[in-house]
């Protein structure tokens, strides 16, 4: 709860984020690290010029001992490439904890700094089906590790 009231926080602060330019019907974001705060791994695509044309995976973990508390993890959704950033919805699966977040669905936005430059992710819990994915804020440093958007 904590997490999510600080996610909450920093988009009220940040905003919408990096700037975004709209792509053309696909891409992929693929990434792996950490903020130091929790660990990530995701691998994500959007097939076509539909966002629901998705595929891929997220999970996360809080450092230890935190991962034992908060490990969420599940299924990509709708995939949203937009230039250097993609947004993208997942269901919170069985494995994934804590169990109040099981069905519900974590919009991460993730934003590639390029080589040598900053990253950036950001979580937002939302509705069931919230009927978008569309990149949002991103206010949390990648510390160790990077992430690789590409709009095709």
């Amino acid at each position: 709860m904590a997490l999510a009231a600080l996610v909450t926080a920093a988009v009220m602060v940040v905003g919408a984020g990096a700037a975004q330019a709209d792509g053309d019907g696909g891409g992929t974001a693929v990434g792996e690290g950490s903020n130091g705060l929790f660990t990530f791994a995701f691998s994500v695509e959007q097939g076509s010029e539909d966002t629901r044309d998705a595929s891929g995976d997220f999970e996360a973990a809080g450092v230890p001992p935190s991962d034992l508390l908060i490990a969420p993890q599940g299924p990509a959704t709708c995939v949203d490439v937009r230039g250097n950033t993609a947004g993208f919805l997942y269901p919170v699966n069985e494995e994934g904890r804590p169990a109040v977040l099981k069905g519900q669905n974590i919009l991460i936005t993730v934003v590639d700094g390029g080589p040598g430059g900053q990253d950036f992710i950001g979580f937002l819990p939302t509705e069931i089906d919230p009927g978008t994915c569309a990149p949002n804020a991103a206010p949390l440093p990648v510390l160790s590790g990077d992430i690789v958007v590409e709009d095709s």
